[in-house]
């Protein structure tokens, strides 16, 4: 049998120096990580240890749900300076060696995509005003955050990105081949 593929939650684990063989699930919620690992031993082979780590996780994904995007994205980071989540003040990086008079600066709003990506806008603080600025932010973050809906999903980015690797190595064989 060729060596399973990974699924979420759950890693195929093989190391013969310590002779350990099974599946490993390792699930997060809400800071708690729930981690068992199946062995192939124990559980009577490789097919019935990876129903029992599909089971596991199931049982534990059922008990305790992921957040949900717009629950992800109102978690206060111990990093956040403006006292309001996914709104900072921003210094342009080119001017950020010059003088202050000539610093170019910004109130950005931030916010998560469905498909993992992130969508910045920015609001200077020379056209609008520091407050009106700030303001502008602060609503560009709350009317986008209502229309987010679902679930967490913080490997959708590598994911997508995994995706488009393969296609192009798809792409180049097939250009070789022709």
């Amino acid at each position: 049998m060729a060596k399973p593929k990974s699924e979420y939650g759950i890693s195929r684990v093989d190391n013969e120096r310590s002779r350990t063989h099974g599946w490993l699930v390792t699930v997060q919620r809400r800071g708690v990580i729930y981690r068992r690992h199946f062995s192939d031993g124990t559980c009577g082979g490789m097919d019935k240890s990876l129903e029992a780590a599909r089971a596991f996780r199931d049982e534990v994904v059922a008990a305790h749900p992921p957040f949900s995007m717009r629950e992800y994205s109102n978690i206060v980071k111990k990093s956040n300076r403006s006292g309001v989540v996914g709104v900072c003040r921003y210094c342009a990086s080119e001017t950020r060696d010059l003088p202050e008079e000539q610093q170019r600066w910004f109130w950005v709003a931030s916010w998560p995509t469905p498909d993992g990506k992130r969508k910045r806008v920015k609001f200077s603080v020379k056209k609008y005003g520091e407050e009106t600025a700030f303001k502008m932010a602060l609503k560009a973050r709350k009317d986008s955050m209502k229309e987010l809906e679902g679930a967490f999903d913080p490997g959708a980015g590598r994911r997508v990105a995994a995706v488009k690797k393969q296609r192009r190595s798809v792409a180049r064989k097939t250009a070789k081949a022709a």
